[in-house]
């Protein structure tokens, strides 16, 4: 019983042995499904099939920060679609928090909800700050505020056929890299 617990906790909690890196340029990005907040199925690799994607890692609806990027994301999606790209948010905020993001900046792009926390740990994402600003700021459900882990708010510019061809990441979640590089970038 206590093996069975003991394996259990691993695959539920991650384990954060050291500061997170990140992907690189040239990296295959790990392929995902998640459901966004419309209840739409996105799959990377099928998103892929129409152009290159900007992928987004965000804090939370909580963070001033991260309300800003996905304020300046929506108010240049026309320009991010016209260079043939599509732009998906990853948060482990549960729905309450995502629709709390929506409702603030207005998001017509796809925001995942990553459940136990799997996109984040393919990307290496997962931050071992801890979410006393969250505690203090969040709106969020009980479950919600009892979640350890939270994202370095990275940015992928991943190609057609899977590689990374652009990254940001900086575990100072109050220095974000533009659109305006994003686009540039495309």
């Amino acid at each position: 019983m206590n093996v069975l617990i003991l394996y259990l906790l691993t695959i539920i909690v991650p384990v954060i042995d050291s500061e997170p890196e990140g992907l690189k340029v040239g990296d295959k990005a790990p392929n995902f499904i998640g459901t966004d907040q419309m209840g739409n199925e996105v799959v990377l690799t099928d998103v892929l099939k129409e152009g290159k994607v900007i992928l987004t890692f965000y804090r939370g609806a909580w963070c001033r920060y991260c309300m800003k990027q996905m304020n300046d994301y929506q108010d240049s999606l026309a320009m991010i679609h016209e260079k043939g790209a599509t732009l998906i948010a990853i948060s482990p905020e549960h729905d309450k928090g995502i629709q709390l993001t929506v409702e603030k900046a207005g998001v017509q792009f796809s925001l995942i909800h990553d459940d136990n926390l799997d996109i984040m740990k393919d990307y290496d994402v997962i931050s071992d700050e801890k979410l006393e600003e969250f505690r203090r700021l969040s709106k969020e459900t009980e479950e919600d505020i009892t979640r350890k882990y939270i994202p370095v708010p990275a940015i992928y510019i991943i190609n057609e056929t899977g590689i990374i061809e652009f990254v940001s990441f900086n575990a100072n979640y109050k220095e974000r890299v533009s659109v305006a590089e994003l686009l540039a970038n495309l």
